[in-house]
């Protein structure tokens, strides 16, 4: 019983700093990309940007998460779950967007980048369930960025 005050807990102190970096990155990219949408000379601008803004954001809330949860943790437990899942994802999502940013640049292979920019972001996200599994066996009262950012959307 004790470990679900412990993980409500986390919820709270997580929820807010989660929301901000979200608004810092999201609500200027979804601005940029509205004005680059319109504007037909620049509309190839529209991908690139949203991407590079959504990747920046789950970049940023891992950060974040890493640097409330390294004082909020022991460092065992801390290096077995949260900071292997963070740069699972961190690395994740930075190869991902340069993939997606060669696949845009290079016209004649799309394509084949496209199937590789699937694999990678399937490989990677299956990556990350495994490694969540293991930080709850590990620490029960352990949060993932998915619960993180259900108890956000539920406030």
């Amino acid at each position: 019983m004790e470990h679900l005050f412990e993980r409500q807990a986390r919820l709270n102190v997580m929820k807010r700093p989660v929301r901000i970096v979200a608004y810092v990155f999201l609500i200027p990219g979804l601005i940029f990309a509205v004005f680059a949408w319109f504007m037909t000379s620049n509309a190839s601008v529209f991908f690139p940007i949203m991407l590079f803004c959504l990747c920046a954001t789950a970049v940023a809330r891992e950060i974040v998460r890493l640097r409330l949860m390294k004082s909020y943790l022991t460092t065992t437990i801390y290096q077995q779950t949260v900071q292997k899942v963070a740069r699972l994802t961190i690395i994740g999502y930075v190869v991902a967007w340069l993939i997606a940013v060669v696949m845009l640049s290079i016209p004649s292979s799309p394509g084949y980048l496209f199937g590789i920019f699937l694999f990678w972001v399937g490989g990677v996200g299956l990556g990350v369930i495994r490694m969540n599994r293991l930080a709850k066996q590990i620490d029960p009262a352990y949060v993932s960025m998915g619960e993180i950012e259900r108890a956000w959307w539920k406030r």
